[in-house]
């Protein structure tokens, strides 16, 4: 491990490590692979790469049930795994709602946590025209079957175990915006990413509503290329590239705002 988790200042952060120091060793000891439940892959990723000293024997891979998910599952392995060893099913979830208004992501995931249902046994939920799509781990699926009965108001629902070859998820949609900056201060790249004021961005930040790639950040933390920020209540953004300095030594940056 590059760093002992009395370093490591969130409880979540401190325990998600600790468990998959755990598993690692039951791995190693067992010839099995181990699974976490769904977890923000970026954040997933930050911990291990800060955290967790890679073993040359163990394989650490990544899957939600489809391709971008942005929640996952970590699996520590003595093998390389195959998406289909993953524990995880799709719901389809469908809602007649009539002329009401339309269902969003939080009427899903407060109608699923309402059945006593964790959080993190629940991976990607995406809207389509008549309901939505969840994934989850499998083991949940017979008890949401049997126990769901209605979404927000809405008791005229249909739920039926689906393929994700019958599930459509279109690619994200991306504004690219090429700007400078005098410092890749997080402040400063969430200004220009989010439309903010400086001053606006900072007070964000200091409350703790910003993160790079799923971990809380300070002001003063340095973002690089590659790097996911996102900023509650504004949305997501990535710093696709760092171009070289104008004459007045400003950066030239590339932003890829998610819209």
């Amino acid at each position: 491990m590059k760093n002992t988790l009395e370093h490591i200042k969130g409880i979540e952060e401190k325990q998600f490590v600790k468990m998959v120091l755990e598993y690692s060793r039951r791995v190693e000891k067992q010839n099995r692979p181990f699974f976490t439940h769904f977890y923000n892959k970026d954040w997933m990723q930050s911990l291990l790469t800060q955290y967790v000293a890679q073993n040359a024997y163990l394989s650490y891979s990544f899957f939600g049930g489809y391709k971008g998910a942005e929640k996952q599952i970590l699996a520590i392995s003595p093998y390389p795994l195959e998406d289909t060893e993953f524990s995880i099913g799709i719901l389809n979830i469908e809602v007649k709602t009539g002329i009401g208004r339309a269902l969003s992501h939080r009427d899903y995931l407060g109608a699923l946590m309402g059945l006593g249902i964790e959080r993190d046994t629940i991976g990607d939920i995406i809207l389509h025209e008549s309901g939505a799509y969840v994934f989850i781990e499998t083991s949940m699926i017979p008890y949401i079957r049997s126990q769901l009965i209605s979404i927000g108001r809405y008791q005229k629902i249909q739920i039926e175990e689906i393929d994700i070859n019958d599930v459509h998820v279109e690619e994200p949609k991306i504004k690219v915006m090429d700007t400078t900056v005098n410092t890749l201060r997080v402040d400063a790249i969430c200004a220009c990413a989010f439309g903010l004021s400086r001053s606006e961005s900072s007070k964000l930040i200091q409350g703790e509503k910003a993160r790079c790639n799923g971990l809380v950040v300070k002001v003063s933390d340095l973002v690089k290329e590659g790097d996911v920020l996102t900023l509650r209540g504004h949305g997501k953004a990535k710093l696709k590239s760092v171009n070289g300095l104008t004459k007045k030594d400003r950066m030239h940056i590339t932003i890829e705002k998610y819209i």
